[in-house]
């Protein structure tokens, strides 16, 4: 029954091209995934003396992991300019050459300054990506698969960190560097052959390219009557006025679109997803269970590849919100099951004895309720609730805030850690996570099997759409 109802909803030939260009686009995703989980193999061995040539102290080390996250701050803001300047597909397929180029680099660094600056730079393809990508899958898709389009960016990002993470266990950085300049060698083979969106198009006046994008990305032969409501809804947008930065705290749709945003970012990042991806080895090190750390991690990450593609498959089917606020809450007990532990650990490590499934088991509950809701429902949001006036500027400014956001709580949780115990660490990510809890579940509205332009139409009223 099961694989009947979504072979009728999703195997459909007029969702081809949109599931090609899609695929295409989010294997840009994998080099993000990569970078962000490459400290979780490595920067272990660079700190313990595994690579003898590459010198690190543990405070440098902090902030290599975080170099993609200052990295995709600039990114974000010069993709907030050129995505409306040279198009959507343009910006995501440049960063191609930029991530291939910094892997190679990486396989021959030898330079612990020279590591972090080249995270730096994948990291700001990473903001660019975040910014555009989103973007590009909203505006090609169907609302019956919007869900599923954008939150496969989620999926990619996950498999890239299994990916490195596998490959760190077995290889030295020379040879996973280079493994890892062929993934943005294949985003740019495939997806140089994609259109356009055909929002893009209309926003520049034109028509004829977009009906071509349109026609394409619909499989269909005529497509008039969407494509006079997409032009619709570009021109009603665009009349309102010329985009300010101001107009996301001055015009109530906008100002609540932010709101939701924020609230769900704040989730994300305060859940501590950063800081414990980059330090996932050195977490189950410390933590002492009953499997060696490699194996958890490999588990820890397989597990969350699994939820997500769970998720891809039922955010469309169940719904943004609901997913969302399950995930904060079962992360926001898991974290604190995590404090606990390691409270135990410190104050009676004999009582820990009986439970040392408990790390393994926690994290794999948290990896799987924040892939499930968190992970892929920012990014489907991020598609959804701005209008194309204002989208580019507001992507641009989502992401400088998630990666701040990432930063923040990444460097906080390293200090708690190193200077009061890393048990505080995660009691201060559970309370974060009750936090979010309340303000979801007051602000956080839904937005499936909705229309972009319904959607606006829906902020700009003021009205409900949670049914």
């Amino acid at each position: 029954f099961l694989r009947a109802m979504y072979c009728h909803s999703y195997c459909n030939k007029r969702y081809l091209y949109q599931y090609m260009a899609t695929l295409a686009g989010c294997i840009a995703v994998m080099s993000s995934g990569i970078n962000l989980g490459w400290t979780s193999p490595y920067l272990p061995e660079i700190l313990n003396g595994t690579y003898p040539d590459i010198s690190m102290t543990s405070d440098e080390g902090s902030w290599c992991a975080i170099m993609p996250l200052i990295g995709a701050i600039p990114g974000a803001l010069l993709t907030m300019l050129a995505v409306d300047r040279i198009g959507r597909k343009i910006t995501v397929l440049i960063m191609a050459p930029v991530t291939f180029g910094a892997f190679v680099w990486l396989a021959f660094s030898k330079s612990g300054v020279v590591i972090s600056v080249l995270r730096f730079i994948i990291g700001s393809v990473e903001g660019g990506l975040y910014t555009a990508l989103p973007m590009y899958l909203g505006e090609i898709s169907d609302s019956e698969v919007r869900g599923i389009l954008t939150a496969s960016m989620g999926l990619f990002s996950i498999l890239g960190a299994l990916f490195i993470n596998v490959l760190g266990f077995h290889y030295t950085i020379f040879e996973s560097s280079l493994a890892c300049a062929c993934v943005p060698l294949l985003h740019f083979l495939s997806f140089v052959w994609m259109p356009e969106s055909p929002y893009y198009y209309i926003k520049k006046g034109n028509k004829t390219a977009a009906e071509t994008s349109l026609k394409i990305f619909r499989n269909a032969e005529s497509v008039a009557e969407e494509l006079d409501e997409m032009v619709k809804a570009v021109t009603r947008q665009e009349s309102e006025s010329k985009a300010k930065f101001t107009d996301l705290v001055t015009i109530k749709s906008n100002r609540r679109a932010v709101v939701i945003y924020l609230i769900i970012n704040f989730a994300r990042k305060f859940s501590g997803k950063n800081p414990i991806g980059f330090y996932t080895l050195d977490i189950f090190r410390l933590a002492d269970g009953d499997l060696s750390e490699y194996t958890s991690v490999v588990i820890f990450i397989g597990v969350e590849v699994c939820a997500a593609m769970i998720g891809i498959l039922v955010i469309d089917r169940l719904g943004r919100r609901p997913l969302v606020i399950a995930s904060i809450a079962v992360c926001g007990v898991t974290l604190g099951l995590m404090g606990t532990y390691f409270f135990l650990k410190d104050a009676v490590a004999s009582y820990i004895t009986h439970l040392r499934w408990l790390p393994l088991t926690s994290l794999v509950l948290y990896n799987t309720f924040y892939t499930l809701g968190l992970e892929l429902a920012q990014t489907t949001y991020l598609g959804e609730l701005f209008p194309t006036n204002i989208k580019a500027i507001a992507l641009g400014l989502a992401d400088v805030v998630s990666v701040i956001n990432g930063a923040i709580v990444s460097k906080i949780f390293q200090l708690i850690a190193d200077n009061f115990g890393i048990h505080y660490s995660f009691y201060v990510l559970s309370l974060a996570c009750l936090t979010a809890l309340i303000l979801s579940a007051i602000y956080v509205i839904e937005t499936k099997n909705k229309t972009l332009e319904e959607i606006q139409l829906c902020l700009v009223k003021g009205s409900s759409i949670q049914k």
